[in-house]
């Protein structure tokens, strides 16, 4: 078993790696393991796992890869095509495929590079052709199985949740969405309410306003039948009397000046 690779990996949980050692016991094992020229395990962790804890010698596979960084796409793309996974464990296994893709990305760029040059020099044979990659965040995504945005939003996750969120994810218990949505959320400094600047005109309109009730309330208007104050609020049905005690302070002052001032009309403005 080779740590780096098997540490990549999405380990199965109890009750799957039971049924899993079941079925090789009970029908053998379908599927070889796949390992390198060194005997090191690339795909069935799992299965050899299973067959040492049986007792049973596994079925292998020898491949040959021309570098490291190839084998190591290799483990990774092969376990996205066979696990069921939901989405946050399919963008956790495929973010190291990213930095694989960019690697040898770059080392088709060199190389599309010397081929060019080369065909522009007629040093390279009539049938090479300079190679480019695509973005390589859109490339990996469309392996996992999942869009560019999940696979970033998944990302982003990876390197700042805590690790209970990433658990409650793995188990989906919450989405890539939601818990993306609290990280950012907590970044942003919190909202203080931005006090209103009343115009002059607005002052005044509220002083005419106040001034209006005070009168009325000094008329004493009440329903003849009931007793009941005739003006009250429709939404919060406050009474004239109840809004006039809570802006106590002004509507005294404005009861004052409408004392000394009582043949003034009133501005309907």
């Amino acid at each position: 078993m080779n740590p780096e690779y098997d540490k990549l990996l999405p380990k199965m949980s109890d009750e799957e790696f039971v049924e899993l050692k079941a079925s090789i016991q009970e029908e053998g094992q379908h599927y070889p393991i796949i390992v390198n020229e060194n005997l090191e395990v690339l795909d069935g962790h799992h299965r050899y796992r299973a067959c040492i804890e049986l007792g049973i010698e596994p079925d292998f596979e020898v491949r040959k890869f021309e570098d490291r960084l190839h084998e190591k796409k290799f483990v990774i793309e092969a376990n996205l095509r066979r696990r069921h996974l939901n989405n946050f464990q399919l963008v956790e296994l495929a973010v190291p495929l990213l930095e694989i893709e960019k690697a040898l990305a770059r080392g088709r760029q060199v190389q599309g590079g010397r081929d060019g040059r080369a065909l522009q020099l007629g040093l390279a044979p009539d049938d090479t052709k300079p190679e480019f990659t695509g973005k390589a965040t859109e490339a990996v995504a469309k392996k996992a199985g999942v869009s560019t945005r999940t696979f970033e939003r998944g990302k982003k996750i990876l390197e700042e949740a805590t690790e209970d969120e990433k658990q409650m994810l793995r188990d989906g218990k919450a989405s890539i969405g939601g818990v993306y949505n609290q990280i950012q959320q907590a970044k942003k400094p919190p909202q203080r309410p931005t006090p209103k600047i009343e115009s002059p005109r607005d002052l005044q309109n509220k002083e005419d306003l106040l001034a209006l009730l005070v009168r009325l309330h000094n008329q004493e208007l009440y329903c003849p039948n009931c007793g009941n104050s005739m003006l009250q609020c429709s939404k919060c049905h406050k009474t004239l009397e109840q809004q006039l005690q809570m802006k106590a302070p002004s509507a005294k002052d404005l009861a004052e000046a409408s004392d000394e001032s009582d043949e003034e009309p009133f501005s309907e403005e």
